[in-house]
């Protein structure tokens, strides 16, 4: 484990590894959302159910739950 590692694990956190099926959804968003690191994180909040905290309006325009937004 890695110094990086460690600290997301002692904080309480997990690693989410990226999924085909994470890609594959983030490539089915249209052209308006360029930024590939929103497509992704976005991708893997509607895969996994998962809520983002952020106050990116586009993330939610791409379908995820987001907070704060």
């Amino acid at each position: 484990m890695n110094a990086f590692e460690e600290v997301v694990a002692a904080e309480g956190f997990d690693l989410l590894p990226l999924s085909a099926r994470h890609a594959i959804r983030a490539g089915s968003y249209g052209p308006e959302h360029r930024d590939p690191f929103d497509r992704m994180l976005a991708a893997q909040a509607v895969v996994e159910g998962l809520i983002l905290v952020s106050k990116d309006r586009w993330l939610s325009g791409m379908g995820a739950e987001v907070v704060w937004g």
